[in-house]
């Protein structure tokens, strides 16, 4: 079962050098070194190994979410009189789309797009418009640092949050579809 530091630092060196082989041809290397795994075993270690390599978050996958994510806070905040309340159901209902329409899950990427573009609406909001006078007077009174970091971390939590909600039961829906009867 265990193998030699040796034998591992040999795999992780025709791993990265090459990158072409298959898990067969890993099996069949690691049976002719006289190893008594079994095939199932290398496959498996192949997989994980291929795994090791993949980042959760892609770029383009963060810039897609955050669009999207965007673009729901903007159609729901453009509601008058109710946007403030919501902007969020917006929210819900573009990282509800975004999670049926995805193929893979992206709960990291969708939270930090959709708690960053809440938290930078949630500023603007409070300092623009008619809020403006609240907003300074606000700042003014408990500190640029600390109310800032209140009202960004208020707007980042509840993004995230409803983002994340949205986006699991998307990809709720997109399971339930897509499974076999």
């Amino acid at each position: 079962m265990s193998k030699s530091l040796e034998e591992l630092q040999e795999l992780a060196d025709r791993e990265v050098g090459d990158g072409s082989e298959s898990g067969a041809d890993s099996g069949a290397e690691s049976a002719r070194s006289g190893s008594d795994e079994t095939t199932a075993d290398d496959a498996e270690g192949g997989r994980s190994r291929a795994r090791l390599g993949r980042s959760p978050v892609s770029a383009k996958g963060l810039i897609a979410s955050f669009l999207v994510a965007g673009a729901g806070l903007l159609a729901g905040a453009s509601v008058p009189l109710l946007g403030g309340l919501v902007q969020y159901v917006g929210l819900f209902a573009a990282t509800f789309l975004l999670g049926a329409v995805r193929s893979r899950r992206r709960y990291v990427e969708t939270a930090v797009a959709g708690g960053a573009a809440s938290c930078l609406l949630f500023v603007a909001s409070t300092l623009g418009g008619l809020n403006f006078f609240l907003g300074a007077n606000f700042l003014a009174e408990y500190g640029v640092a600390t109310a800032g970091a209140a009202v960004a971390g208020a707007g980042l939590t509840a993004g995230a949050v409803v983002s994340l909600l949205g986006y699991y039961f998307g990809r709720d829906l997109r399971d339930g579809l897509t499974r076999d009867v």
